[in-house]
């Protein structure tokens, strides 16, 4: 059963036995005073024809009964009496209907019996009481006709139905208004819960009231902050997870493609000893690199950790390593590579610092480049590394967005190479962690130059 149904009927159930009580104690008490007022006039008229009747017999002490038959007819008794012998045998009686001896039961010298009793329909008051004249005794009993009273109490009872009837109609359309006006910011509530539930977690409701439903909008406000702030942190939290699954993914590529060249290397040819060393160094270092990085991508992505250790390495050792790991890629897809690398110290993540440039030498060959220059020296106190191809180009209203998430200049030819759109995302972030930014110009069928900087550690020369 609904709130609002539930309200009017508690509502309605209240009224009714309200009036229904009130209209029994009015009636009931109105009718009471009524039969203890013709009562007490009942009393007092026994009394006074009791005298009447007392008078008239003083003269005649003989034979009191056959005096009394006598005398009854002209006795001015006002209203209907009867006369009962001591044992109770009727003398005298002007009665509708032949009296009960019942209603003489109790009386005595000193007290009088009053009784309501219907007969032939109507209601009497009877009065009892006993004569007591030369030693005889006789019973006197008188009736008040009481049915206006009657009447009265039953002309009450239709008139408080009509009331009733009334009054419970009036009473009910007001409590369907109060009703529609009480639940209806419950209903407005529910709405907003309902629409919660189909995503819409910024609903918020207004609160205007200072009673219990405006304590309540508020907190059901706070309850949805609360469950919009957990579904953000549970997305971020999936969305954290996916990018660190494609991010691992993208890495793994490179690296992979280094160690698999090198092994086939080492498996189809017959090197020199100093051949298989350098192979076997190679394939050795791309997968102590691939362990670290999986838990530095962790920290990085699902973590958002930005202090990450940077320790002093040599940057010219750093570019030679990584061209060294490019050349089984490049021998196969017949790109050349040359680099030019300036001595210095920085302030590196090794792992970090080589993923970032793996991700822009990816780029470069996924452009369709045959030539890749790769230079690297001090300018203005920082390491200035610039990255430049020979591949298609960047169109120029790509350029301020092609370090967003999941963005591709060509989607089509991306997803032919397998990309993600996340390796320039993932590279402007470790560029940040090492206090640079990624600056990219370019050219459409000219090509690409990638510029970042690092902080000098110590030594190396300038260049003009």
């Amino acid at each position: 059963m609904r709130l609002f149904a539930k309200y009017f009927l508690c509502a309605a159930l209240v009224i009714s036995v309200a009036l229904l009580f009130s209209g029994y104690r009015l009636i009931t008490y109105s009718y009471e005073n009524a039969v203890r007022r013709e009562t007490e006039r009942a009393v007092r008229q026994y009394q006074y024809d009791k005298f009447t009747v007392q008078a008239a017999l003083i003269p005649k002490p003989d034979d009191l009964m056959e005096t009394l038959r006598g005398l009854a007819p002209d006795l001015s008794v006002s209203g209907l009496s009867a006369f009962f012998a001591e044992d109770r045998s009727l003398l005298y009686s002007n009665l509708p209907a032949e009296p009960d001896t019942a209603i003489l039961d109790g009386v005595r010298a000193d007290a009088v019996i009053n009784r309501i009793q219907t007969v032939d329909g109507r209601s009497y008051i009877f009065v009892c009481g006993q004569i007591t004249q030369s030693g005889v005794t006789v019973y006197m009993a008188a009736a008040t006709d009481m049915s206006s009273v009657t009447g009265q109490k039953d002309e009450m009872v239709r008139g408080f139905v009509s009331v009733y009837f009334t009054t419970l109609g009036i009473s009910a359309a007001v409590i369907l208004i109060l009703c529609e006006f009480l639940t209806r910011p419950v209903m407005r509530i529910n709405r907003a819960a309902k629409r919660i539930a189909r995503g819409r977690y910024n609903e918020r409701l207004p609160v205007s009231r200072g009673d219990e439903i405006g304590e309540l909008a508020g907190s059901f406000n706070m309850m949805a902050e609360a469950v919009e702030e957990k579904i953000t942190a549970l997305s971020e939290n999936a969305r954290q997870k996916e990018d660190f699954t494609a991010n691992f993914a993208h890495e793994l590529k490179t690296p992979l493609t280094s160690i698999i060249g090198y092994a086939d290397m080492l498996y189809q040819k017959a090197l020199p000893p100093e051949q298989v060393r350098d192979a076997a160094w190679y394939i050795l270092n791309e997968g102590l690199r691939l362990e670290a990085l999986s838990l530095k991508l962790m920290d990085l992505i699902v973590l958002n950790r930005q202090d990450f250790v940077l320790e002093e390495m040599p940057a010219e050792e750093l570019l030679a390593d990584i061209a060294g790991g490019l050349k089984p890629v490049l021998e196969e897809r017949k790109v050349g590579l040359r680099v030019a690398a300036g001595p210095a110290y920085i302030k590196a993540d090794y792992d970090l610092i080589k993923t970032l440039l793996l991700n822009l030498i990816d780029n470069a060959l996924k452009a369709g480049c045959n030539q890749i220059e790769i230079e690297g020296k001090v300018s203005g106190g920082r390491y200035c590394v610039s990255i430049a191809d020979n591949g298609r180009g960047i169109p120029a209203s790509e350029l301020t967005r092609i370090t967003e998430a999941f963005y591709m200049v060509d989607k089509s030819r991306s997803r032919k190479q397998h990309g993600a759109g996340l390796g320039l995302a993932l590279a402007a972030r470790i560029a940040e962690i090492h206090g640079g930014a990624l600056e990219f110009a370019s050219r459409e069928g000219v090509g690409t130059v990638v510029k970042i900087s690092f902080i000098c550690a110590a030594g190396g020369d300038e260049d003009e």
